[in-house]
Order: structure tokens, then C-alpha cells, then sequence
């Protein structure tokens, strides 16, 4: 009887530690998966594949990235969209401290109308002579431009259906080509003024003695000395 119970106990506790085995082998794989993967011996973490990110992480980083983009092509498509020379322009004149209205005394003849009070050397006569021809003929250009934009606005206000959009848009660029009209000429006098020297333009400004005209027998006063000041023509 005794022998009986062993062979009983013993097949018992070999059934038992079967048992443990088997649910080893099948729960240890999942254990694995679940567990993190600790960095190899000698190894550091760069080596590492990069972790994913979390679905909801990617897709929020995603969406900002393409809003951004978006703003960026919208900014370009206005920038793309400006018409040529809409863009605020500078351009330094000549200026020289103390001498003001100099710009007012050349804009009547390129300083060509004062023999009173300067005299000018042939070379200088011939470089104002062809400035002020230049800035002449570009004046008459801008002329026409004027003329031609103004017509296309009278056609624009003589339709039966006015777009006002578009009238808006001539009547800016005939401002546009009045105001370059006018500053060329700024420009134009600004460059004759290089043309003389420090003792021209003092004289020309009544700083110095001015020029002795030729003695005439006149019952008119005296002149002063200093250029008058006209009305300023393309100023």
C-alpha cells in the first residue's frame, strides 16, 4: 500500500512541474515584448532605432508644420502678386549741410541762368548743358507715360459699368508715374549740383562776394547780390 501512494505522489509533482514548465514557455515571449530593451553592454543610446512617436504627437506636429507652410506660400503669393516698383525705393541725393535751397536755385536752369553770380568753366557749361537736355527729354518721356494712363482711365469712367476696381488701380498708377516724374527731376538737379564747386555753390547761395557784372548805365536799383527765389517748375 505504502509503495501504492509513492508512485502516485511522484506522478503528481511530475505533472506539477510540467504544468510550470509549459505556462513558462507560453507567457515568456509576451513578458519580452512588454518589457524595454535595456542598451547592450558597451554600447550607448545613440545606437539605438529612435523611438516612433505616439500617433496623436506625429499627427499634431504635422498639422502645424503644414500650417506653417501654408502661411509661407500665402506670403509668397502676395509678395509674387505686387506690381514691379511698388516696393518703397530710397536713393540719397547730394546734400551739403548749410547750404539750403540749393535744389530751388538749380531747378530753373541747371544753375545755366546765373552769370551774375558764377562763372562756369566750358567744361562745366557743356556737363550742365547735357544734364539738363537729359533730365528735359526724360521729363517729356514721363509726359507721355502721364498722358497714356490718363486716357485709359477716361475709358474706364466712360463705360456704361464702371469697375471700380480697376479705376482705383489706374488712378494709383498715374500718381505713381506723376511722382517719378518729379523725383527724376529732383535727381536731375541734384546731380548739377556736383558739377560745381564749394565756391560756386556759396556764391550761388549769397555766402561770398558775388560776381562783378559788367557797369551799365541803368537807372534800376542794385541787385542784392543773391539769386532770386522762383517758383519751383517739376519740384
Amino acid at each position: 500500500m505504502n509503495t501504492h501512494h509513492t508512485v502516485i505522489n511522484c506522478a503528481r509533482r511530475q505533472a506539477g512541474v510540467f504544468a510550470i514548465a509549459l505556462l513558462s514557455v507560453c507567457l515568456l515571449p509576451a513578458m519580452r515584448a512588454d518589457m524595454p530593451m535595456s542598451p547592450p553592454a558597451g554600447g550607448s543610446m545613440s545606437n539605438m532605432p529612435p523611438a516612433s512617436s505616439p500617433p496623436a504627437m506625429k499627427g499634431g506636429m504635422d498639422d502645424k508644420m503644414d500650417g506653417m507652410m501654408g502661411m509661407m506660400g500665402m506670403m509668397d503669393d502676395k509678395m509674387g502678386g505686387m506690381p514691379a516698383g511698388s516696393m518703397p525705393m530710397t536713393s540719397t541725393l547730394p546734400g551739403y549741410p548749410g547750404a539750403s535751397h540749393l535744389y530751388h536755385i538749380g531747378a530753373t536752369g541747371f544753375f545755366l541762368d546765373h552769370p551774375q553770380h558764377i562763372t562756369l568753366t566750358v567744361e562745366q557749361q557743356k556737363s550742365l548743358n547735357q544734364l539738363k537736355e537729359k533730365t528735359t527729354l526724360d521729363q517729356k518721356s514721363a509726359d507721355r507715360k502721364i498722358e497714356g494712363a490718363e486716357q485709359e482711365l477716361w475709358t474706364l469712367t466712360s463705360a456704361d459699368q464702371p469697375d471700380g476696381t480697376k479705376i482705383q488701380a489706374k488712378l494709383a498708377e498715374c500718381e505713381k508715374l506723376r511722382s517719378e516724374k518729379r523725383f527724376a527731376f529732383i535727381k536731375g538737379v541734384g546731380e548739377a549740383t556736383k558739377l560745381l564747386t564749394d565756391e560756386q555753390r556759396q556764391s550761388l547761395l549769397g555766402n561770398t562776394p558775388a560776381m562783378s557784372a559788367p557797369q551799365t548805365t541803368s537807372t534800376q536799383p542794385a541787385s542784392s547780390g543773391q539769386p532770386a527765389m522762383a517758383p519751383m517748375r517739376g519740384m
